[in-house]
């Protein structure tokens, strides 16, 4: 990947923050998608303007995944380019992730991350915490997970590129899910008791 530069890995990872800023029902967040590759396509093709307009349409078909796992695709995607991957190769795994990289950031994130921080912040007021502390641990908590998750997930793409399938089933991201679901249960318990032990 000698022709991507560190200041373009970055710059495209702090605009996988936007990728849902241009969401729309045509691509998705293929727009979003395409406007983060760009620092690293000027990387790669910056000298070269018809290979540059051609290598940002094919990132701006449609794309839909999790907005927080979607880098995974976004850093295998960016080492394929560099790679100098064919455009049917990039455009077939883009395709190949979308959907289980949707489904695992769904069951991971919105099935058990949030809730389980939601219920943790939700007990913290029951027994009484000042709410500016359980709003503060809420996104502290909360935050530091899905960052850590996009980092990992931009790093290992980066990383791997085509070979993400393996790496995350190996990573256990579903076992992780379930093990999270696993305590937002304890914490209805525990909320539960609250509730009945202060009437």
């Amino acid at each position: 990947m000698s022709a991507l530069s560190r200041r373009a890995i970055v710059s495209t990872f702090m605009r996988s923050f936007l990728v849902q800023g241009s969401w729309n029902y045509h691509t998705m967040i293929g727009t979003g998608f395409a406007f983060a590759m760009l620092p690293g396509l000027k990387g790669i093709f910056g000298h070269d303007p018809d290979s540059m307009d051609t290598s940002v349409r094919r990132h701006l078909d449609h794309f839909n995944a999790h907005p927080y796992l979607a880098n995974v695709a976004l850093g295998a995607a960016l080492r394929l380019e560099a790679d100098g991957s064919d455009a049917q190769t990039v455009r077939r795994f883009k395709t190949a992730v979308r959907g289980p990289l949707g489904g695992l950031g769904d069951s991971l994130i919105w099935a058990a991350w949030l809730p389980t921080m939601s219920l943790t912040a939700l007990a913290m007021w029951w027994l009484g915490v000042p709410g500016w502390v359980v709003v503060a641990v809420f996104l502290t908590l909360y935050n530091a997970g899905h960052l850590a998750l996009r980092i990992w997930g931009f790093r290992t793409g980066l990383r791997v590129g085509r070979d993400v399938a393996r790496t995350l089933g190996e990573a256990g991201l579903a076992e992780l899910g379930a093990r999270i679901k696993s305590i937002a249960s304890l914490l209805v318990g525990v909320i539960s008791g609250i509730v009945l032990a202060s009437r």
